[in-house]
This record gives structure tokens, C-alpha cells and sequence, in this order.
């Protein structure tokens, strides 16, 4: 069955800090403590369609949902940006007029069992049913989805993760995630190319190698026996920020087997600060 909710989040007042960009109101009370608050505005918005279609003869289910974390407002930070990526990373598409369009066209879109671009179909007479059978649940359902939440907001910064999961058939799942930061004075994302200068975006991956291997507890020498395919170990994974910590992000089969995970390379600020751009330094 088809649906859309949103669930309206109180206007949440963050204790911050007064520095960075935000609309934030200070409060001192008796004993000259000081507290400053950032307003904070989302809504958590949902939708979920299910389908029924057969399969040489068998039938099959599937079920496409979304749940999406969706800013109206942060402080008085410019969003715009921020709102384009999160439709450009969930959905592949920024031409929809809005979260709710692209959240229907998202969960009324067959192309994963239909096929694209005229090519024909395993799958025959796809249709919407109100819900699954009971029991169907697991990998006896197929399933496409996507979740958008944040993993860290404060008055300078928000780390937003999307995460894609689908099951269409085979070994196992699959599941990818992009992190990103936003940076809410400037309203930008953070990318390779802005965070660092040119002769660090040509400096940082021994950092990261060596940041790995610290991780995985093992010398540089033996990523290989760790698990890491080395030979693909040639660039940064997505960067985003977390609890001051700046991360490298590889989805699976990146630099390692599926069965390794996702692997977050943790580079601490003192070890990329004399590569970082102008501006960035403050985030951490």
C-alpha cells in the first residue's frame, strides 16, 4: 500500500557554542552561565509501496520504501544546497519540484523489475498489492530502499548519511552509504576538492593508508593480509566529519570483500591540518 507521513520534529534548541553561522538566542542565568540555543527544524518523512510480480512462473514481491530526514531549517543557514544534494544522493535527481515528488516518484517506480531502456523484463505482470503476505518477510521479499538520516548537527556543520539497500535475488543484499558534511557558513558540501588544497589532494593518501593500517592494527606491508586489496587502494573514500574526526568512506568491494563491510578510515585533525583549504580547519 502506498503511503506518504510526515512526522513534524519539534523545534529542537541545541546548546552551542557562539561561534559559526545560526540564528541563536542567549541566555544567562544567575550565575553567569551562559547558554545559547540553535534552533533546529526536520521532518521525518516516509513512504512505502509494495509490488507483486512473477518470475518463470513463480511470484515474487517486492517492497520499495523511503525515509528521509528532510532540513526546513538550521539556524539561518542557507540550505539549498543541502536540500539538492540529499534528492541528488537518495534519488539520483534534483529536476523534482520537491521532497514529496520525489519521494512518490521514487516508491511508484517499477524500472528495477521492469528493466530500462526497453529491455525486456524477466519479470511479467508487476503489480502494486495493499501489503505482503504474511511470513514473506527477509530475503523471501525483495526490497529497494532508502534512508537519510543525520549522524551529527551542530551550529557550523551537519553530517547527513544516505544509505541504498536493495535486494533483487542472489547471495545476499547489497547496501551502499554516502556520508557527507555540509558546511552551513559557507553552504557547501564538503568534497576532495574544497576541503583540501592542491598539494594536499596530492598528499593524503599515505595518511589514509597508514591511518588504515593503525586501524586494522597491522603494518602498511600487511594490508594485503588483512584483507585489503591494495591494488585498488589509490584514492580517498568520501570524506565527512564525525565527533572531530575527519573519515574516509569505502562501500564494500571498494578495497575489501563484501565480507569486511563498510570500512571508515579515522584521519585525526593534526595529521591532515597542514592540507587543509582555508575555512575548514574551524569544523573540527
Amino acid at each position: 500500500m502506498k503511503k506518504l507521513v510526515l512526522f513534524a520534529s519539534c523545534s529542537l534548541l541545541l546548546g552551542a557554542m557562539a561561534t559559526g553561522c545560526g540564528d541563536r538566542d542567549k541566555k544567562m542565568s544567575d550565575d553567569g552561565v551562559e547558554i545559547t540555543e540553535f534552533a533546529v527544524n526536520e521532518v521525518i518523512m516516509t513512504a512505502g509501496r509494495n509490488y507483486r510480480a512473477l518470475l518463470q512462473g513463480d511470484t515474487v514481491y517486492l517492497d520499495q520504501s523511503v525515509s528521509l530526514l528532510w532540513p526546513k531549517s538550521l539556524g539561518d543557514a542557507d540550505l539549498s544546497v543541502l536540500r539538492d544534494s540529499l534528492l541528488s544522493y537518495c534519488f539520483g535527481d534534483t529536476a523534482c519540484a520537491g521532497p514529496e515528488e520525489a519521494i512518490r516518484k521514487f516508491v511508484s517506480d517499477v524500472s528495477v523489475l521492469a528493466g530500462e531502456d526497453g529491455e525486456e523484463s524477466v519479470y511479467k505482470n508487476i503489480e502494486p498489492v495493499d501489503s505482503l503476505p504474511e511470513g514473506i518477510a527477509g530475503l523471501g521479499c525483495y526490497f529497494n530502499n532508502v534512508t537519510a538520516s543525520v549522524t551529527e548537527l551542530n551550529e557550523v556543520m551537519v553530517t547527513y548519511q544516505v544509505t541504498s539497500s536493495s535486494y533483487l535475488g542472489g547471495a545476499h543484499p547489497f547496501t551502499t552509504i554516502r556520508p557527507f558534511t555540509y558546511d552551513l557558513e559557507a553552504g557547501r558540501v564538503l568534497t576532495l576538492d574544497n576541503m583540501f588544497t592542491a598539494a594536499g589532494r596530492d598528499s593524503i593518501m599515505p595518511v589514509i593508508v597508514n591511518a588504515l593500517a593503525r586501524q586494522l592494527d597491522v603494518p602498511v606491508s600487511g594490508l594485503d593480509r588483512a584483507g585489503i586489496f591494495t591494488a585498488q587502494l589509490t584514492y580517498p573514500g568520501q570524506p565527512y566529519i564525525s565527533n572531530n574526526v575527519l573519515y574516509f568512506h569505502y562501500n564494500p568491494y571498494d578495497i575489501a570483500p563484501y565480507a569486511a563491510g563498510m570500512i571508515d578510515v579515522a584521519v585525526y585533525p593534526y595529521e591532515v591540518e597542514r592540507f587543509l583549504a582555508p575555512g575548514v580547519a574551524k569544523l573540527f
